[in-house]
C-alpha cells in the first residue's frame, strides 16, 4: 500500500500547483473585506476538495489512464484494488472532515460526490465525459466557498471557473496542433465575459480580448496556459475589490 501511495503522491499530488490553483479560485469569490480566519478556513477546505476530487477522477479514469500514463503503477491492475480502498478510506475520512468542520455545505458536498460518481459510472468510457465530470466541481466548490463566507456572488463567477478550467485543459489540443488554439480562446472569452460584464463597463473589453491576443501569439509557449489560468482571476480581484 505504501507503494501504491508514494507513486501516486509523486506523480498527481503537485503542492504548489494545488495552493496556486486554491488561491485563484478564493479569490473570485473572498474579497480584501473579508476576515484573515475565513480565509484561512475556505483555503483549507478547497484544498482539501481539490486533492480528495482529483483522487476520486483519477480512480474513475482508470481505462483511458492506463492507456496514456503507462508510468502510475498505482493503475495497474495488481495496485489499482489497493488504490481503490485508499480512496475509499480518503473519501470517508474527507466526508467525516467536512460534516465536521464544514457542516454548513455538508450536504452541497455529498451531493456532488454523489452525482460525480453516478455520473462516472453511467458516462465514464466516453472521452468527452471523462473530460467534463472533473470540471463540474469547480462552480460546485466556489458555490460552498461563497456559502461558508456568507458572500453573495453572482452566477456567472460560479460558471466562470468552469469555463476558466475548460479552458487550461484545452492546450493539452494546442500542444498536439497548435491549430486547435481555438478551444480555450473560446472558452477563456466566454469566462472573461461573465468576469468583466463588458455590457456594463464597456472598458473591460480590453481585459477580454488583450489576454487572448496574448494566448494566440504565444499559443505553443509553455507559459501560456498559466499565464491564462492567472490572468483571469487576478484582474477580476484587482477590478473588483482594488
Amino acid at each position: 500500500m505504501k507503494t501504491v501511495v508514494k507513486n501516486y503522491i509523486k506523480i498527481r499530488i503537485h503542492l504548489l500547483q494545488l495552493i496556486a490553483l486554491t488561491l485563484l479560485m478564493t479569490i473570485l469569490i473572498l474579497s480584501i473585506n473579508d476576515a484573515l480566519d475565513i480565509w484561512i478556513y475556505v483555503i483549507t477546505f478547497l484544498f482539501l476538495s481539490f486533492i480528495v476530487f482529483r483522487i476520486i477522477d483519477d480512480a474513475f479514469s482508470v481505462e483511458a489512464d492506463r492507456k496514456e500514463h503507462p508510468e502510475r503503477i498505482y493503475l495497474t491492475p495488481t495496485h489499482f484494488k489497493l488504490f481503490k480502498k485508499v480512496t475509499a478510506l480518503i473519501v470517508s475520512i474527507y466526508l467525516l472532515i467536512i460534516g465536521l468542520v464544514f457542516s454548513s455545505v455538508f450536504s452541497i458536498i455529498f451531493l456532488l460526490l454523489t452525482s460525480s460518481v453516478v455520473l462516472y459510472l453511467l458516462f465514464g468510457r466516453h472521452f468527452l465525459f471523462l473530460r467534463l465530470i472533473p470540471l463540474l466541481k469547480y462552480p460546485v466548490l466556489l458555490f460552498c466557498v461563497a456559502t461558508i463566507s456568507n458572500n453573495k456572488i453572482e452566477l456567472g463567477v460560479f460558471l466562470s471557473s468552469f469555463l476558466l478550467m475548460a479552458g487550461y485543459d484545452s492546450f493539452d489540443a494546442v500542444k498536439r496542433n497548435r491549430d486547435h488554439i481555438w478551444k480555450p480562446i473560446l472558452f477563456l472569452f466566454c469566462c472573461s465575459i461573465l468576469l468583466f460584464k463588458p455590457w456594463v463597463y464597456y472598458n473591460n473589453i480590453l481585459f477580454s480580448l488583450m489576454p487572448l491576443l496574448i494566448i494566440y501569439i504565444f499559443r505553443q509557449k509553455s507559459f501560456t496556459p498559466y499565464f491564462s489560468i492567472i490572468f483571469f482571476p487576478v484582474t477580476y480581484f484587482i477590478l473588483t475589490h482594488l
